[in-house]
């Protein structure tokens, strides 16, 4: 899991991706791997919009939200 972590976090964080999709996705996982879910929410809202329709994308953002305690987006998201 660390080796996957350090891999989401180098994608993420490189200047030519931090404010790509992929990249946002990328430090989502970093967070998610860290179980820091109120950092994974961050990167998760700012590119909702583009992955409404996405299950994988909803589930994910079921899980963290639910897990920061944010039962109502939670909800949303599982529906």
């Amino acid at each position: 899991m660390r080796i996957a972590q350090n891999f989401f976090q180098m994608v993420g964080a490189s200047p030519s991706e931090c404010d790509t999709i992929p990249g946002r996705q990328c430090m989502a996982s970093t967070f998610f791997i860290l179980k820091q879910f109120d950092d994974v929410l961050v990167y998760l809202k700012s590119i909702r919009p583009y992955f409404i329709h996405e299950d994988d994308f909803n589930w994910n953002f079921g899980i963290a939200s639910a897990s920061a305690g944010e039962y109502k987006e939670a909800e949303e998201g599982f529906l």
